[in-house]
């Protein structure tokens, strides 16, 4: 018979295997006995990081509803970590595992330092010692996504191809976990559901449909009260703060324009009646030039107002539309943010391909976002700002997010309306993301948010692919 050499690789390989079969089995056993889905996944954390001591290994679970992630299992990562990325949102480059929930493909990152996609998080996940993360999402019938299964590294490390095997075997082992979590729930929903009689479930939905009727048509007529009171209150909130910021340029250079008529009129006064002199007339003169200079300084303010406030008409903006390239626009809106704002580094990411509606709009967008960086979250002093646009089929998504100091609660909630400004005593008049807001409502049909982030200001923003012009 031939000589069999069995090698020390190959002993480890199936001391391996041994262990990722005893482990399944295990986790396997936990479900069959009806264990919360909670014990079960960290059940599966346990037994990976015994598979391989190195690797820290975490479940994140997906609500689909708000789009959000939340560690559900993990064995080894820091606390605070897994508290940080608690409720983070999903889209490309948002980490390895909001990018993977959001792709629904696996997310190789051999070295956060280093890569793109951990841009907004990588400080984050540094200080927490984690410098590799692979992360393959959880998807179980009709691809419906449940999270993600993610193996950390404190060092940057490339997966082998028994590497990504064993990640894969992991999450479709957790998407049975989830899948028989879905299907006890709804036995025991359906369970409690047969308990009532027909009659009783008719009376119930007949009940329920009249209320809902009744909801629906007090919620109607609310709904247009309060479309009517919200165009008024708006409508009024900017005119008494236009009217506001202009009447202090205005009253001065009517003032000041009263006084230079005072000054001609005694000037004219002296030279009919002998009194002028060279010193007298010097002296005249300088305050008739001061007079002058206070005018027109006080007039180009509120002309400057004028112009800023008329920026809210976007229909100005949309007048200039037409498709354009957006890696090209980017950058080139980088070179010129760059040669502005030196102190700020400008990092973005677009999708290949990407055509967008409207430069001119997507310039004025992307400037006050910027501007509003420097002013309030840099305090123009240095800092990093990341950019990512990528699209689906159905919606642009654009991403921006800087490092600096962000904003309190309160704040956050006044952010988009006319004349808000924290800093009011420096001359600014609150209108830089009124006028974003209004360019991604009116000309894109779009919407912006601000995101809640660990760090900085993030905001998401939705710009329909088929967009209907008025």
């Amino acid at each position: 018979m031939p000589q069999i050499n069995i090698t020390r690789d190959d002993l480890n390989y199936l001391q391996r295997a041994i262990e990722l079969e005893a482990g399944r089995s295990e986790v396997l056993r936990s479900v069959a006995r009806g264990d919360s889905i909670e014990v079960v996944l960290n059940l599966l954390c346990e037994k990976s990081e015994i598979y391989n001591p190195e690797m820290k290994s975490s479940v994140l679970l997906l609500d689909p509803e708000n789009a959000t992630l939340h560690p559900i299992a993990s064995a080894s990562l820091p606390a605070d970590y897994c508290q940080a990325i608690n409720g983070v949102e999903i889209g490309m480059g948002v980490g390895s595992c909001g990018t993977a929930a959001f792709s629904k493909k696996r997310v190789v990152v051999t070295d956060i330092n280093s890569d793109p996609i951990w841009a907004q998080y990588k400080d984050l996940a540094l200080s927490a010692g984690l410098q590799a993360c692979w992360s393959e999402p959880i998807m179980g019938h009709n691809e419906k996504v449940y999270g993600t299964f993610a193996m950390y590294y404190e060092y940057p490390n490339t997966p082998t191809d028994e590497d990504l095997a064993y990640i894969e075997t992991c999450a479709n082992l957790a998407a049975i976990v989830f899948e028989n979590d879905s299907t006890r729930q709804k036995l025991l929903d359906a369970n409690k559901q047969l308990s009532h009689t027909v009659d009783e479930r008719n009376t119930q939905l007949i009940e329920a449909n009249l209320r809902l009727s009744q909801v629906l048509e007090q919620q109607t007529m609310a709904n247009k009260r309060d479309v009517i009171a919200e165009k008024a209150n708006t409508t009024n909130m900017l005119l008494m703060g236009f009217a506001h910021e202009i009447n202090t340029p205005l009253g001065v250079a009517i003032t000041s324009n009263s006084s230079s008529g005072r000054i001609v009129h005694s000037f004219s006064q002296d030279i009919e009646n002998g009194k002028l002199t060279k010193s007298s007339a010097m002296q005249t003169l300088s305050r008739l030039s001061e007079s002058i200079d206070l005018t027109f300084n006080n007039l180009t303010r509120a002309s400057d107002l004028i112009s800023r406030f008329s920026e809210i008409d976007t229909k100005i903006i949309s007048d200039q539309a037409y498709n354009f390239e957006m890696q090209k626009f980017i950058d080139e809106f980088r070179a010129h943010a760059q040669l502005k704002y030196p102190q700020i580094i400008l990092e973005c990411e677009v999708q290949d391909g990407l055509i967008c509606y409207s430069r001119s709009a997507f310039s004025q967008l992307l400037a006050h976002l910027l501007e509003n960086s420097v002013i309030h979250s840099f305090e123009h002093q240095g800092g990093k700002v990341f950019i990512s646009i990528v699209q689906d089929a159905e919606n642009i998504h654009l991403g921006y997010h800087d490092n600096g100091k962000g904003i309190d609660k309160q704040q956050a909630k006044k952010i988009f309306q006319p004349f808000f400004s924290t800093q009011r005593g420096t001359g600014k008049i609150g209108l830089g993301l009124n006028i974003v807001s209004n360019i991604v409502s009116n000309i894109y049909k779009g919407q912006i948010e601000l995101v809640d982030s660990p760090i900085g200001v993030r905001y998401k923003v939705t710009i329909p692919l088929n967009i209907k012009q008025d």
